[in-house]
């Protein structure tokens, strides 16, 4: 298992957790880019991911190993209930959520449900109303570049930032949405007057 968490306190209480348990640690990392290396060279078996990390938020990370073609069950973990998280993390490709405060046989119990190709999203983390979508004026900006047709670098060119940005973007839009593909982004932001 890779954990991916900058909090040391946070680390020490998860590895705490595992020494008794089935579970072994293939590595540690504090940021997003850190964990996308240490995945790469050791390829786990099951991802723990901090929602909040210092370069990124766990959902981007996790939509970022599906496209890089890691298949391995994610969990995000939170130190606190976040409105939506459970949505967002389903539809950033995770199987499952647990809060920081839960017990060690929560977080065992949820390690070892998506292990075996089971979800388990903790159910104190408030559902986002379907109603309550707020894109930033960033997010909407290109949005309004994609339904008018543009590429992703004809996005970057217009706004002056990286494709990279643009595509990251594009994956709030998308995770805001609850939706993976351009056009199903265009449709449900006209349906929701976002457009």
């Amino acid at each position: 298992m890779l954990l991916i968490e900058d909090d040391s306190i946070v680390r020490a209480w998860v590895r705490l957790s595992l020494s008794e348990s089935e579970f072994r640690l293939a590595g540690e990392a504090t940021t997003a880019a850190e964990g996308l290396e240490l995945a790469n060279r050791r390829r786990p078996s099951l991802f723990l991911v901090d929602y909040h990390l210092p370069d990124r938020l766990g959902t981007d990370l996790v939509r970022e190993l599906r496209v890089h073609g890691f298949g391995a069950p994610a969990l995000l973990i939170t130190a606190h209930t976040e409105r939506g998280l459970n949505e967002a993390a389903r539809e950033a490709g995770a199987q499952g959520s647990v809060v920081k405060s839960g017990s060690t046989e929560a977080l065992l119990t949820a390690l070892r449900t998506v292990l075996e190709g089971g979800e388990l999203f903790d159910p104190q983390h408030p559902k986002r109303p379907l109603r309550e979508i707020a894109l930033s004026p960033r997010e909407r900006e290109v949005l309004k570049l994609v339904a008018a047709g543009r590429t992703t670098r004809m996005i970057a060119g217009e706004l002056g930032v990286g494709e990279t940005t643009v595509k990251t973007l594009l994956g709030r839009v998308y995770e805001k949405l609850g939706v993976n593909k351009r056009a199903q982004a265009v449709a449900a932001a006209h349906e929701r007057g976002l457009l």
